[in-house]
């Protein structure tokens, strides 16, 4: 079978993922046939492997742009192994670039503070402190549904049917049920203010999908909302930034692993990372206790 048949195989089957997610393996594998051409998979070798990656590099694009790609592929092939199409796969772990573990970027307070101000409407203040306060992937924020939404006041369970009635509280806790990666549910919590701005936004939103925006759409309005206080910015900055302010704050790798919705804990370790000043300050501290 050659390459474009077996992709449409292999989208149809990754139909239940994300819009964003199947609009990227689409790319991936056009991009991948048009490079080493629509040739039968069982012929596809290592060789057409370091010649899409070979491609890429020559392109300038990142080397997390190009794992991501063949991360894409190796699910492709297994798909195809699975199915008893192909025996292997062509791809080996030489291919894979090395990433940089790099710090990811995030706001500052005072950045925070202007990106708040900036804001025209309920709906854009709503996602940004959401996404702020919980550290949610677009993905997950646009799939929340009011049927996934509880609110604990006073020790008892109210659906969002039921809160507009009660006078909230700061103690009180909304708990948001989202579905992130490889189908995995969480519940995520969310208190004070930002709890209040979010039942705001729900008494004038009643729709069952609590953001009926796509994601190009969330997209554009974070990076327009960025380009008014002269930030680069958009939706997954938001994310990062939640999940620094939360290691700042004191809270331990772990409690921000299940916040985030991560499957590995490597994937936030990278938040732990700290800078030369808090770096010199810790080796202060440390040798202090060290009697020579």
């Amino acid at each position: 079978m050659k390459i474009s048949e077996c992709a449409q195989l292999f989208l149809s089957y990754i139909s239940d993922k994300s819009e964003h997610t199947i609009k990227n393996y689409r790319s991936d594998l056009n991009q991948f046939k048009d490079i080493v051409g629509d040739k039968d998979v069982e012929k596809i070798t290592k060789a057409d492997i370091a010649k899409f990656r070979m491609v890429l590099q020559s392109q300038n694009k990142k080397s997390s742009t190009i794992a991501r790609k063949l991360a894409c592929l190796n699910s492709f092939f297994e798909y195809l192994i699975d199915l008893e199409i192909i025996s292997s796969s062509p791809i080996t772990r030489s291919h894979r670039p090395k990433i940089s573990q790099k710090i990811p970027s995030s706001l500052s307070h005072e950045e925070i503070k202007r990106v708040l101000s900036k804001t025209r409407t309920l709906t854009e203040k709503v996602i940004v402190v959401l996404m702020l306060t919980t550290g949610l992937r677009s993905s997950e924020l646009l799939g929340i549904k009011r049927s996934s939404i509880l609110l604990e006041h006073e020790g008892k369970i109210y659906t969002t049917e039921s809160i507009y009635t009660l006078e909230l509280k700061d103690d009180d806790v909304l708990y948001i049920r989202v579905e992130g990666k490889g189908g995995k549910e969480r519940e995520v919590p969310i208190t004070g203010e930002p709890m209040k701005l979010f039942v705001e936004y729900l008494r004038f939103n009643s729709s069952e999908k609590v953001f009926p925006i796509s994601y190009f759409s969330l997209w554009k309005m974070i990076v327009n909302l960025g380009k008014r206080c002269n930030i680069v910015l958009h939706p997954h900055k938001l994310r990062h930034t939640a999940a620094t302010i939360a290691l700042q704050s004191g809270a331990e790798l772990r409690i921000i692993q299940e916040l985030l919705g991560h499957a590995s804990p490597i994937t936030t370790a990278r938040y732990a990372k700290v800078g030369q000043k808090q770096l010199l300050q810790a080796t202060k501290a440390l040798s202090k206790n060290i009697k020579l």
